[in-house]
């Protein structure tokens, strides 16, 4: 009986995961799934999950890396070394035209209680105006975002799921958001060295930017920034309803490492946004992953007719295979399997 009660205990015991990098850095914001698919949680900003929740198999992805199903019990000291997929662009060729055109391939999923519930994956064009300032989308973006509207996602798609072109920051280069983030948030860089920066607010370590391969890898709990900043500034009547809600954002953006570039946009590689919060149905958690797949510039008139060839390629709905097929000519990631399990499941996607 002894002996019998010594290993339910062990076997009831939380088993962590850390998820590395080939250098041995832990990696933020990676999501840790079962075998068909339902989410176990995601890791923290030392790439650790506290607990898989006795899943015997895991399915590891990231927006930066290969996905990967392990063995749980087959890990050394629960460490899952994940390898980089070596995502990048062919640099722009500087033209003296007014517009920096981003073509984008997004996924999002949405998890209700930890089981996907929605799945949105597709094609969209974007234009910066340099004169401007100002990011123009496609069309059919605009209905892309009111249908995520109706499903709850609100102002955070629209916002923050294209994290480049959501404020002024981030096309005036890094440098200017770390200004933003001091003077708004509270939150101040430290250089811990040549490649690796620490962000921290007076409570809490709250993100890096990493250096490595010739890419800044910039990520952030903008929901703990978010929440300091309110505390510390007495607004009171959001810190209540954040905390209610229990809400959280969290995101990673990836930029080509190019100091002497002043546009960010030019450098954009690929993001990955989370976010969650309770509503009257349950736990709701979504997931937004962004690459940008080409980018060169253009006229107005290129522009206009860019959107419209676009519209037509890929505003019926694409394939699953349709999709891995354009994420594998562009050397991204294709979906894991337990995504594609979880994604079979749905009664539409």
């Amino acid at each position: 009986m002894v002996a019998v009660a010594m290993m339910t205990a062990i076997s009831a015991q939380a088993q962590k995961i850390e998820v590395v990098g080939a250098d041995g850095h832990g990696i933020p914001l990676a999501s840790v799934l079962t075998e068909d698919g339902n989410l176990i949680g995601t890791t923290d900003l030392n790439g650790v999950l506290a607990d898989v929740k006795g899943a015997a198999k895991v399915a590891v992805t990231h927006v930066a890396y290969k996905p990967q199903l392990v063995t749980v019990a087959d890990l050394q000291e629960g460490r899952i070394t994940m390898e980089d997929v070596g995502y990048d662009l062919a640099e722009i060729v500087v033209k003296p035209k007014p517009y920096i055109f981003v073509e984008v391939f997004y996924r999002v999923y949405v998890y209700r209680d930890d089981s996907l519930c929605y799945f949105l994956s597709g094609i969209m064009p974007n234009a910066y105006d340099i004169q401007k300032k100002k990011m123009e989308r496609g069309s059919y973006y605009q209905a892309v975002a009111e249908h995520c509207n109706k499903m709850g996602a609100g102002s955070t798609w629209f916002v923050r799921a294209q994290h480049y072109g959501a404020g002024k920051g981030v096309t005036k280069g890094m440098s200017y958001v770390n200004e933003q983030l001091k003077e708004k948030y509270f939150v101040t860089a430290t250089v811990d060295d040549s490649t690796h920066t620490t962000y921290s607010n007076p409570e809490d370590v709250i993100g890096q930017l990493v250096h490595t391969g010739g890419q800044m890898r910039m990520t952030i709990d903008a929901g703990k920034a978010q929440m300091y900043a309110n505390k510390a500034k007495g607004e009171t009547k959001i810190l209540e309803k954040r905390e209610e809600m229990g809400y959280e954002y969290q995101f990673t953006m990836i930029l080509n490492d190019n100091e002497e570039e002043d546009h960010a946009v030019e450098n954009f590689l690929m993001e990955s946004n989370h976010w969650e919060y309770n509503d009257k149905k349950g736990h709701v958690k979504f997931f937004v992953e962004n690459y940008a797949t080409n980018h060169y510039y253009m006229d107005k008139q290129e522009w206009k007719d860019k959107k419209k060839a676009m519209k037509e390629d890929y505003s019926n709905k694409m394939t699953l295979d349709q999709l891995d097929a354009y994420a594998t000519s562009h050397n991204i990631p294709t979906l894991s399997t337990a995504a594609r399990q979880a994604i079979g499941k749905l009664k539409q996607w």
